[in-house]
């Protein structure tokens, strides 16, 4: 029985990106009347008991049906515009359009659609006078949107049939839906390459097409035909809910007063709330009791001396902090204490780090603005300028040069300040400016304990920390920790590579963990930080991703780049094939296998440094987030979970039977990871597809072991893991339907017949546009008990999600990227 038009609707969260819905309808009566317009012409044509068969879809399709459905069709599109419908699309279209005219390509802006699709559509309702002239009504318009929104499924696969059937026959051939795909790829392209195309589009067609016993494959179609092999296949029939008009409303969203966002915020950052509170209570504390001191104490009289020993002594207290915040090995420390990391917000410590050298700033400004005019107004035995450029002010420390040394700090700081600021640092090819500048914070610590007579008691401390944890870098990357080689190099695609790095035999890292690069090749004086995208548990090599861009990454890229097209050494070159459920796919990328003494293969490592993706193992249900390739700090988890769910594998000696060691796995508190990547090309999925169809294929192996204990345990087999990729490349649009329609098409009828999907081979789809976080995380709040998230990417999606994380409750970690 064919669902109702809301039936259809209701059906579109279970399809291919399995978290479609519906928006919340405004203007409920109106569209009421719109949904009923389809019943009330039902009954007045109730007297033609085969077209009421046909709507109601009580009946097989028989013969004559293509024409009982066409008429129904017909009567659909030619029944008079009421007045509540004329309504409802003013409002919907922004005016009354019934009186103008438009030409194809504002027909398809209306309704999202592409050139192509525009004009196969006004075909279909018998308007091709309109595409010749280039000219629709307005009325027609109405009446297409009316059609489209209230048919029933029966008209929808009509539509569809008509907008294959290109010579309008009555008859759709192999060669029409050929050509059709030929002209839609043109507008929008979502197959890898031409070999790709005919692969998803001969599936399609195997699909559609029947063949019968002697193997030879039916070339056309009828309406009957056409019908019947869409309903035979559920995956492919749900795709017609696209037959539609774009929804314009905006989804209803809960509203949150002030005072609830205020208070969610203040519950889901209260260690860093309290963090900031404290630091800013203590530079109060800090400016009374200079104040205090300086005027009754010492009775100082000059208001502008006391503002730069106020400004003075917050930069002794703001470099401290400074330095301590950027002690990596402590951050580190703090991680591995779940008590301490629970107080202490170790995770903003670089975001903390660029607030106090702000502040830092600032109070040197103060400090250095307070002398100038102090100097100005209150000298009289030397001159402004004496004052200001020699030793004559008579204060300092050392040589009383406080104010040579002063103005020696002002532009340092002045330099390293505006260096550092993010619009200098990310800027393409500065961020090397930006670590050079940088190296200023030496000179400018001697300079400091020369000018002023305490800055060496506050800095004393944390100094010596800093010093030792620089000694102990520059052990971790000697010979037996840090020296190591590349065994091998990938050239994934045009923009990534891959480095395959010999473990140092000492170098013990966590998941998600960080390790600065240098290869001495390209230059010995520059350091990179990467993520380790491989799991701690791989104790024979380690794995980093590199991206390139228009710095350091680039002259590596093109290096290897070079040195693979030009090499010497055939043997080295090794053909890359990526298995993905026991199916071997070809892939473009290159790689190359170094020998023992290529000086290409020596590379330096320094560190590893935690990140906050080592927590992940702390949560029983963990959401990984990761914008492009920002995913690694994921890759690394789910590469762990891996080795770890291999490591409990049991096999039969007498059987061969496989098994896993359950009553540990699942003493394990984390019980379940969503994978959510979120890619702008199709094509850069296949970064990681090794990693993922290895878990893919271990998920069922574990899966099919647990489903003879679950069967007499009465509960089903529970997963470990789900994926969810989307491609925001192929549809920018949200609200973009019939133009989605024949990929949907062809996504849904590929993954039916072959049970993977038709870009990744992967049994987990490949969704399109911009994930649902809103409909995503209630879903997972509704499974889980508590969820964490944690998201790798730029700051403005990770506000994005952590609104809705706030919303619902769940613990958010973000990490920045490099």
């Amino acid at each position: 029985m064919d669902p109702t038009p809301d039936e259809l609707r209701h059906a579109s969260n279970r399809s291919n990106n399995g978290l479609r819905t519906d928006s919340n309808r405004s203007n409920n009566g109106t569209r009421g009347a719109l949904r009923n317009f389809g019943s009330a012409l039902r009954a007045r044509l109730s007297a033609a008991p085969a077209l009421s068969r046909i709507v109601s879809g009580k009946t097989t399709l028989s013969a004559p049906s293509d024409r009982v459905i066409t008429r129904l069709f017909n009567d659909l599109f030619h029944e008079p515009i009421s007045d509540q419908h004329q309504k409802y699309f003013r409002k919907y279209f922004g005016s009354d359009i019934s009186t103008k005219t438009f030409n194809i390509q504002d027909f398809g802006r209306m309704f999202q659609m592409k050139k192509m699709l525009s004009q196969r559509l006004l075909t279909v309702f018998n308007l091709q006078s309109s595409v010749q002239a280039d000219q629709i009504l307005g009325s027609d318009i109405i009446r297409i949107a009316r059609v489209l929104w209230s048919s029933p499924t029966s008209v929808k696969a009509l539509i569809l049939f008509k907008l294959f059937d290109e010579d309008s026959d009555n008859n759709v051939t192999i060669d029409e839906i050929r050509s059709f795909y030929e002209k839609y790829s043109s507008e929008f392209n979502f197959f890898k390459d031409d070999e790709h195309h005919k692969e998803v589009i001969n599936i399609f067609l195997r699909g559609l097409f029947p063949i019968n016993d002697e193997d030879v494959q039916q070339e056309s179609l009828t309406f009957d035909e056409f019908y019947s092999t869409l309903r035979h296949n559920p995956d492919v029939f749900k795709s017609l809910y696209l037959i539609s008009i774009p929804d314009q409303d905006k989804e209803e969203e809960k509203e949150f007063t002030f005072s609830q966002r205020w208070w969610l915020y203040i519950k889901n950052n209260s260690n860093r709330l309290a963090f900031l509170a404290i630091y800013i209570l203590i530079q109060i504390a800090l400016i009374i009791y200079v104040c205090i001191y300086r005027t009754v104490i010492i009775q100082n009289t000059s208001v502008w001396r006391v503002i730069a020993r106020v400004g003075g002594m917050l930069v002794n207290f703001n470099f401290v902090v400074a330095v301590i915040l950027m002690l990596k090995q402590l951050m580190t420390f703090i991680r591995k204490i779940d008590f301490l990391r629970s107080i202490v917000p170790v995770d903003d410590h670089i975001d903390a780090h660029r607030l106090v050298g702000g502040m830092m700033f600032v109070s040197s400004m103060v400090h250095a603005f307070g002398h100038t005019v102090h100097f100005a107004t209150h000298t009289d035995e030397q001159t402004w300028a004496q004052s200001m450029f020699t030793t004559a002010a008579g204060i300092g420390w050392v040589g009383q040069a406080a104010t040579i040394t002063g103005d020696i700090l002002f532009v340092f700081m002045i330099i390293m300040f505006v260096c550092a600021l993010q619009c200098i640092r990310q800027r393409t090819g500065f961020y090397r400016l930006f670590q050079y500048t940088h190296l200023l914070f030496w000179p400018i610590f001697i300079l400091m304990v020369l000018h002023a007579p305490d800055f060496w008691k506050w800095a004393i401390g944390p100094m010596i920390l800093f010093v030792l944890e620089k000694i102990y870098l520059l052990k971790r990357y000697s010979t037996k920790y840090g020296r190591t080689r590349l065994k091998s190099i990938r050239i994934e695609d045009k923009n990534v590579l891959t480095l395959i790095i010999e473990r140092p035999e000492r170098l013990e890292f966590r998941t998600g963990s960080y390790i600065n690069v240098c290869l001495p090749s390209i230059t010995k004086i520059e350091w990179h930080p990467f993520t380790i995208s491989s799991a701690p548990e791989r104790r024979d090599t380690i794995r980093l991703n590199i991206m390139k861009k228009k710095n350091w990454t680039r002259k590596v890229y093109e290096h290897f780049d070079k040195r693979i097209s030009l090499t010497t050494y055939p043997n080295q070159l090794t053909d890359i094939a990526v298995v993905t459920n026991n199916e071997q796919t070809v892939d473009t990328a290159r790689e190359l296998v170094f020998e023992a003494k290529d000086p290409d293969a020596v590379i330096w490592v320094e560190g590893p440094f935690s990140t906050c993706t080592s927590y992940i193992f702390d949560h029983e249900h963990v959401v990984l987030i990761g914008a492009g390739i920002g995913v690694t700090p994921s890759i690394s988890a789910l590469d762990s979970l891996i080795q770890r769910l291999q490591k409990e594998r049991c096999v039969c000696p007498n059987c061969s039977t496989l098994s896993y060691n359950h009553e540990r796995l699942n003493s394990q508190k984390l019980k379940k990871i969503d994978f959510v990547w979120i890619n702008r090309e199709i094509g850069n999925f296949s970064w990681f597809l090794d990693i993922l169809g290895e878990f893919e294929a271990e998920q069922e192996k574990y899966l099919s072991t647990l489903t003879t204990s679950s069967s007499s345990s009465q509960q089903a087999p529970k997963r470990y893991l789900d994926f969810h990729l989307y491609c925001t490349s192929l549809r920018k649009n949200e609200r973009a339907m019939l133009d989605q329609l024949p990929y949907d098409l062809v996504a849904n009828m590929y993954a039916a017949m072959q049970r993977r999907d038709m870009h990744t081979k992967l049994k987990a789809p490949t969704h399109v546009g911009r994930p649902p976080w809103k409909l995503l995380f209630s879903k997972f709040k509704a499974e889980q008990k508590s969820t964490a998230v944690f998201f790798t990417g730029n700051t403005m999606m990770a506000g994005e999600i952590k609104q809705h994380c706030d919303e619902l409750g769940f613990a958010f970690q973000h990490e920045p990227g490099f």
